[in-house]
């Protein structure tokens, strides 16, 4: 059966059509990989239509008595909280290639393609930032705390404190160490890239950097006014 697979996915890639639209727009490594991108966008896309008929099996009336727009949420959310966890397990590996090491700004890894890149460029610092997404897994739980009337409860607290240590180690720590890495390599190596690319990618990482504080500012700001004691006797009653 793999075998099978395999060769009519190999069928798949060696269609000229989709080899000419990939170099029509500028992404001829893509090629190899095409398959695959659509077959997870239609695994997602059946994940979240039926992530609602599964909620309300599992969760009944809490579920059922969600707004449409709510309904919609939570089954985006389903979508976000299974990618958060397969793209972070997966982006692990990437930091041990050897390629990547040896060549941080423009090695080439053909797994590393097929987690999360497009073209050979950054794939090793791309995967820091793919780590991210380990908070975005606790804060998808509790966004369903919430609309399950859990807010307050001892439980949702323990997943906001996993939260905020998650936040401050994958992003403000070591999100900032590697940007730092990276700004140096291309300083040291990034003569043969565009200087307004280089550029850009400062740019965004300032950016992101100053966003993720005030972010994590906020979020703290959210933790202290939804525990602080005079919430305590609704904490008891929805644990």
């Amino acid at each position: 059966m793999l075998s099978t697979l395999a060769t009519n996915y190999q069928l798949l890639v060696e269609l000229p059509a989709a080899q000419k639209f990939c170099a029509l727009i500028g992404l001829p490594r893509l090629v190899p990989y095409w398959p695959a991108l659509l077959a997870f966008a239609g695994l997602f896309q059946l994940l979240r239509l039926s992530s609602n008929t599964l909620s309300s099996l599992v969760f009944g009336e809490k579920f059922d008595s969600l707004t449409a727009r709510q309904k919609y949420d939570w089954g985006v959310r389903v979508v976000s909280q299974v990618h958060a966890i397969v793209v972070v397990l997966l982006a692990i590996p990437i930091f041990f290639k050897q390629e990547l090491i040896d060549d941080k700004l423009f090695g080439f890894d053909s797994y590393a393609a097929w987690v999360y890149t497009l073209r050979p460029s950054l794939q090793y610092y791309g995967a820091s930032f793919i780590m991210f997404e380990a908070s975005t897994i606790f804060l998808n739980m509790n966004w369903w705390m919430d609309k399950l009337g859990m807010t307050g409860s001892r439980l949702q607290l323990y997943n906001a404190c996993t939260l905020l240590f998650l936040y401050l180690t994958v992003r403000l720590i070591f999100g900032v160490y590697m940007s730092y890495h990276l700004f140096a390599d291309l300083d040291a190596n990034g003569s043969s890239m565009p200087i307004a690319l280089r550029y850009f990618y400062r740019i965004a990482n300032y950016s992101i950097i100053l966003l993720s504080y005030y972010w994590f500012y906020l979020m703290i700001a959210a933790v202290r006014k939804r525990f602080s004691p005079s919430k305590t006797s609704k904490a008891v009653k929805t644990e």
